[in-house]
């Protein structure tokens, strides 16, 4: 090889290096200030789906049928435009790629899901040992007292609006989630080669996020941030802190389904 042809192969090595870099350095679209402000907006908007269908499966008890059908319908469609308004913001600005999943990467996700329900579980614990009580404030919101739970049907939601209620705490709720904490907070406010910044930020944000009274609570919801964050830059995937979100969650959902029915045919 003579010199001109090294020359010629070292500068396109050089050029190929500086793409290579360019690639991963990319900064978010828009202004900062602008983007901040935007997320908070999401935020603020992804909490109304949870808070609709929580008030319509509770009134339901009381309800006739086609009231709580008919209310439940238009929250499927009020929630329809949500999905679509955050999932539209993220995908016009995300610098990710997002792709399929091999059997590895379904495997690793599991292996999250399981590390945060051992992570829940500990935390849940101490907060017993400390307060008497198993139970995190996020948690009775969402699936009332334990002590104040429902002994008979009369007691019980509606079918129709229960059933939703479950598939948005198990799906709805970690997709929006997801796209706003993990994927909207790092992609739109910090550079793609940024880790622990987001990393820390995204995670206490999110654990502020969740009707937390004491310590306890803020520190197992923050973890709880953490493994999602660590499930979603593993790969720059946000499909992957989805999917153990989701797995998560539903254990949670098949659980209160699982109460609902044994008191229902008991």
């Amino acid at each position: 090889m003579t010199n001109h042809d090294e020359m010629k192969e070292q500068h396109q090595e050089n050029q190929n290096e500086d793409l290579s870099k360019d690639q991963n350095d990319v900064s978010p679209k828009g202004n900062i200030a602008l983007n901040i402000l935007i997320l908070i907006g999401w935020m603020i908007l992804a909490q109304l789906p949870i808070i609709i269908i929580l008030t319509i499966t509770n009134l339901s008890v009381k309800m006739d049928t086609l009231k709580a059908t008919m209310s439940t319908v238009l929250y499927l469609i009020v929630v329809s435009v949500v999905v679509w308004l955050i999932r539209r913001y993220y995908r016009r600005h995300t610098y990710e790629h997002t792709g399929k999943f091999t059997t590895k990467d379904i495997g690793i996700n599991i292996g999250w899901a399981v590390l945060l329900r051992i992570i829940v579980y500990a935390f849940l614990f101490l907060l017993y040992k400390v307060t008497g009580s198993a139970q995190t404030s996020n948690d009775k919101l969402l699936f009332g007292d334990m002590n104040q739970q429902a002994t008979d049907a009369s007691q019980l939601a509606q079918v129709f609006p229960f059933i939703v209620f479950v598939i948005t705490i198990s799906f709805i709720a970690p997709y929006l989630e997801e796209l706003i904490y993990r994927g909207i907070f790092k992609e739109t406010l910090f550079k793609k080669t940024s880790f622990w910044l987001p990393f820390i930020i995204s995670s206490i944000v999110f654990g502020s996020q969740h009707g937390i009274n004491n310590i306890i609570s803020f520190i197992m919801y923050t973890s709880m941030g953490m493994v999602f964050y660590l499930a979603y830059s593993r790969r720059g995937n946000i499909k992957d802190s989805m999917m153990v979100h989701m797995i998560h969650n539903s254990i949670i959902g098949i659980a209160i389904l699982v109460g609902y029915l044994y008191i229902m045919f008991k």
